[in-house]
C-alpha cells in the first residue's frame, strides 16, 4: 500500500509542477506563420514579401531615442520618489536615511535591514520592508538601464524627399558645381 506524501512536500510540489509546465510550453511552442491555402497554390507567395510596405524597419526612428530617455527619467524619478516618501514617512526605521540617496540608497538600506534598536519588531515587518526596498532598488536601477539604452540605441537614418518631382514619371534635381576655375549650374534628371 502506498503511503500518502509527506505534509511538507505538497507546497514544494506545486511550484515544481508549474515550472515544468511553463518550461514544456515554451519548448513546444512554435512561431506563428501564415500557411498557404490550398486554393491559392498557384499564386506567387513571394510577391507580398518583397514589397517595401510589408517589410518592417530594422531600427526605430530617431524620435524614439528622446522618448526612451524621457521614459527612463520618469521611471527613475518615480521609484526614487517612492523611496524618499517612505524614508520621511517612517524616519525611525533602519536604513531610512539611506533611502534618501538616489539609486544606491535602496541597496544600502537593504544591507542594513533588520529590527535595529526597536523593542517590538516582527520578522514579517522586516521581510516586507526588505521586499519593498528590493523592488524599489530594481526599479531605480532599471530606470538607469533604460537611460543607457536611450543614449546608445541605434536609429534608422532619415530619408529626404526628392527636391522636385513631376508627375510624368521622372525626377528633376538642381545641381551646382564649383571647380577651381569654373562654376556650373544644371538640372539632373532621372527617367
Amino acid at each position: 500500500m502506498a503511503q500518502p506524501p509527506a505534509r511538507g512536500s505538497l507546497p514544494r510540489l506545486i511550484p515544481a509542477v508549474a515550472a515544468l509546465i511553463g518550461l514544456s510550453t515554451g519548448s513546444f511552442s512554435r512561431s506563428a506563420a501564415a500557411q498557404p491555402r490550398p486554393d491559392s497554390a498557384h499564386e506567387p507567395a513571394e510577391a507580398a514579401d518583397s514589397s517595401p510596405a510589408s517589410q518592417l524597419d530594422q531600427y526605430p526612428p530617431p524620435a524614439a531615442r528622446t522618448n526612451v530617455l524621457i521614459a527612463s527619467a520618469a521611471t527613475t524619478a518615480t521609484w526614487y520618489g517612492l523611496a524618499l516618501a517612505a524614508s520621511y514617512a517612517w524616519p525611525n526605521t533602519v536604513g531610512a536615511n539611506d533611502l534618501r540617496i538616489p539609486v544606491a540608497g535602496p541597496w544600502m538600506a537593504l544591507s542594513h535591514s533588520g529590527c535595529g534598536n526597536v523593542a517590538s519588531c516582527s520578522k514579517v515587518t522586516v521581510v516586507l520592508r526588505a521586499i519593498a526596498t528590493t523592488i524599489d532598488a530594481i526599479g531605480q536601477a532599471s530606470g538607469l538601464a533604460f537611460a543607457a539604452e536611450g543614449l546608445f540605441m541605434s536609429t534608422r537614418e532619415t530619408t529626404r524627399a526628392p527636391a522636385a518631382s513631376t508627375s510624368r514619371g521622372f525626377d528633376l534635381h538642381p545641381t551646382f558645381d564649383a571647380g577651381q576655375n569654373s562654376v556650373g549650374v544644371g538640372v539632373l534628371g532621372v527617367f
